[in-house]
């Protein structure tokens, strides 16, 4: 039997080393499976608590029929661009009463338009995009739990009634309707950006919450998505629906930021091809040309007086959300509408 060398005593601290390393590792997967548990449990029992609340409000009355409309002239699509509720934010204009009084506006509204558009064309179909921040959240920011109205539960279910409510106006005025969803950072379950995914988010759990109380319908196209870019499409018009968090520093992000991004995206670091881009986040509203043809368009809030979104993101625009409708054969969009609901 052979004799063992002495171990080197370089050799002897780089096994020290990387024991200890192996062991701080492990111990970093033990806390982070243990932090999704505790993440999925605090989703799950959310969800559930809520769909008790909801099914104790008893069945939803019968969605009516749309009227059947003009069927002369080319077909065009309504596109409702909702986004940053901040539901249960309080500023010296607007809290949760405010916010419901304000998006049920932007449906009398949308209704009213629709029937001008249809007296040239007929428009038998609406993509309602839901672009995320629907509820003000917890962990953005200390002051946070003071400057709300209700608890993290009930902006949950206050912000899921409202988006049913929505889409059920948007069934009984269009004969086909399409849900696209989008969350954005007020609704993340956790104070930092990395801390949790990017898809356990308040905001994607109202639209859970909200299909469930819609219920299923022959006429609705509602899907969840774990995407954080969606793609859609309107016959020929295809574009994409982000929060706009993603882009700049802290989501906020100068004109040729915005561009560039975009055109990124449109160079390949997007794999679908698109023209136009709906974003919130800044509440703000404007029009942004893209050098290579379409638009970013960015909407607004219907929260107002907001001093954080003044002061820090320059949004002066008041409480706006956006109105298109859309030529399907042409690919584009045909008349768009800034919604004022001040």
């Amino acid at each position: 039997m052979g004799r063992r060398d002495p171990l080197d005593l370089d050799e002897f601290h780089d096994l020290t080393e990387a024991d200890e390393l192996r062991r701080q590792l492990s111990d970093i997967h033990a806390k982070l499976r243990k932090a999704k548990n505790r993440n999925e449990a605090l989703v799950e029992a959310t969800i559930e608590g809520a769909r008790d609340a909801m099914r104790a409000l008893g069945p939803m009355p019968k969605i009516p029929k749309p009227r059947a409309g003009n069927r002369k002239g080319k077909p065009e699509a309504a596109l409702w661009h909702l986004t940053d509720w901040q539901g249960s934010k309080i500023t010296t204009s607007y809290n949760s009463q405010v916010m419901r009084e304000r998006i049920l506006r932007f449906c009398d509204t949308a209704e009213r338009l629709t029937e001008i558009q249809r007296s040239h064309h007929p428009v038998d179909e609406c993509v309602i995009l839901f672009g995320g921040d629907m509820v003000e959240g917890l962990f953005n920011y200390p002051s946070q739990p003071f400057e709300i109205d209700a608890t993290l539960f009930e902006q949950f279910s206050q912000a899921a009634r409202l988006e049913a409510e929505v889409v059920r106006r948007a069934l009984a005025t269009y004969p086909k309707v399409k849900v696209v969803q989008e969350w954005g950072n007020h609704g993340r379950v956790g104070s930092k950006r990395a801390a949790v995914p990017r898809a356990d988010n308040f905001d994607r759990m109202t639209y859970e919450l909200a299909r469930g109380i819609v219920g299923e319908q022959p006429r609705l196209d509602w899907k969840d998505s774990e995407e954080d870019i969606h793609w859609f499409e309107i016959g020929n018009y295809r574009a994409l629906l982000i929060h706009g968090d993603e882009i700049g520093r802290n989501g906020a992000a100068s004109i040729n930021t915005l561009v560039k991004y975009v055109t990124q995206l449109k160079a390949g670091a997007y794999d679908k091809p698109f023209t136009d881009v709906y974003a919130g986040h800044l509440h703000s509203h404007r029009d942004i040309e893209l050098p290579d043809g379409g638009s970013y368009f960015q909407t607004g809030s219907p929260e107002s007086d907001n001093r954080y979104a003044r002061d820090s993101m320059a949004a002066t625009s008041g409480s706006t959300q956006r109105l298109h409708f859309v030529d399907p054969a042409k690919g584009r969009v045909t008349a768009q509408y800034k919604v004022d609901l001040s």
